[in-house]
């Protein structure tokens, strides 16, 4: 048996829209282990993403179970299909022996998700900053701060990442580009540098959140209830619906203000305060 450790992950961050992305101390549990019979479904995301590595290593894939012990909520913003693709990967490298480097790996997670910007810091934890050259992978990984927390905010609803991205406009105003340029820049320093008075400035978004919190009823209520109660910064989570607070590491008075007050916003929302997880996915062993 093997099992892979894999973290949740958060990405654009306000306006990094698919470039930024942060690893979250919420993680999923896969187990590998050797079966009697092929594996039922060859849709799985996880079975698909080891698949992939044995193709590449000119191997046939074993027949194996795979187990999870779920903790990442799916479809919610929190990068559950690319910690899928993740444990995949890395197991799938393993066993069949491919030897494959991290960023060979990384690329392969991107060839199946479509974009970095959950996969990097799934793979290697931290804060990341990824981008696509030519059709190759190009990243940056800092340790992620550790004088921050995380209020991770989600409703009993899903939203589908392909009906979030249906509703962004084809185009953009040159204005607005400029605008989350400087804005994406700004919470990249203030993230590396732990600057929360500078974070206050930097999570403001153009490109996607005015456009996606449609489909989040009672975004713009969590979001100002989140300021008012000392969030440093907050946004949509990836696609959505998860909304999340950056709060500073010694905050006491926000997780049960902000509890309370979810109760009355329809969705059933859920809270966690979380930290970052500058781990990234890693082979368990007894």
């Amino acid at each position: 048996m093997m099992e892979v450790v894999v973290k949740a992950t958060t990405a654009n961050l306000g306006p990094g829209f698919d470039c930024l992305g942060l690893a979250l101390d919420i993680e999923n549990r896969v187990r590998f282990i050797k079966s009697h019979k092929d594996f039922s479904d060859k849709n799985n995301m996880i079975y698909m993403a080891a698949k992939k590595v044995f193709d590449i290593a000119g191997k046939n894939m074993p027949m194996i179970d795979i187990e999870q012990q779920v903790g990442i909520p799916v479809c919610r913003g929190l990068g559950s299909s690319a910690a899928c693709i993740a444990a995949g990967c890395i197991a799938g490298n393993i066993m069949s022996g491919a030897n494959l480097s991290i960023d060979e790996l990384i690329e392969i997670g991107t060839e199946i998700e479509g974009h970095p910007d959950n996969i990097v810091p799934a793979f290697l934890g931290g804060f990341t900053v990824s981008s696509m050259d030519e059709g190759k992978v190009v990243y940056y990984r800092r340790e992620a701060y550790e004088g921050f927390k995380y209020a991770v905010m989600y409703p009993e609803y899903t939203l589908p990442t392909s009906q979030a991205r249906g509703v962004l406009p084809k185009e953009i105003a040159f204005g607005d580009g400029v605008f989350n340029v400087g804005k994406a820049s700004l919470f990249t320093a203030a993230m590396i540098a732990g600057d929360g008075e500078l974070l206050k400035y930097a999570c403001k978004d153009k490109l996607h959140q005015r456009y996606r919190k449609s489909l989040v009823p009672g975004f713009d209520e969590i979001v100002d209830k989140a300021q008012s109660l000392g969030a440093l910064a907050s946004f949509l989570s990836g696609a959505g619906p998860t909304i999340i607070a950056i709060l500073s590491k010694d905050e006491k008075g926000f997780e049960i203000a902000m509890r309370e007050h979810l109760k009355s916003v329809k969705g059933n929302w859920t809270l966690k305060v979380v930290g970052a997880s500058n781990e990234g996915v890693k082979i368990v062993t007894d």
